[in-house]
């Protein structure tokens, strides 16, 4: 059975539960992959996408861990190389994407928290293990415990 296109997901994932930035992440996201020519929305994508607004807590967080979205970039090329799968007509997100999704929710709910942020997005990605941005994150020094650190010191909610 093919995936469905992240726009019809919304039975599977309400994003209305998500907050104003954390759709904007996803939006960006798709922008990053179609930019790049890829047929699927990547965790790689998610990441790069953390840093498309300075008001993400995602930014806020990278950006007092010293990890800049040029070092980011520069790891996921590196890990990527030339693998660029045919284009398709839509674009769809990968299964390690999907996990991501699902372990934001997981953490939303674990924290107390309304509605899914940019900040449970980027815990996500550096929770699931089996992805690109996990890898990249853990080789810059991004530890889940180093990025809840930074998350813990923001006090205003995020849009």
């Amino acid at each position: 059975m093919a995936a469905k296109p992240l726009a019809d997901q919304r039975q599977l994932y309400p994003f209305d539960r998500f907050t104003d930035h954390a759709k904007e992440l996803f939006r960006l996201a798709q922008v990053e992959a179609e930019k790049s020519g890829f047929s699927y929305i990547g965790t790689e994508h998610l990441l790069i996408a953390c840093f498309d607004n300075n008001e993400f807590h995602s930014a806020k967080a990278l950006a007092s861990l010293g990890i800049s979205h040029d070092e980011v970039g520069a790891a996921i090329d590196k890990a990527i190389g030339d693998k660029r799968p045919a284009k398709l007509s839509r674009i769809i997100p990968t299964s390690p994407t999907k996990r991501v999704i699902e372990v934001a929710f997981h953490l939303c709910g674990s924290m107390g928290d309304p509605r899914v942020g940019t900040n449970h997005l980027l815990l996500a990605l550096a929770t699931e293990r089996e992805c690109i941005a996990a890898h990249v994150l853990k080789d810059l020094g991004a530890t889940r415990e180093r990025i809840l650190s930074e998350l813990a010191q923001l006090s205003e909610p995020e849009a």
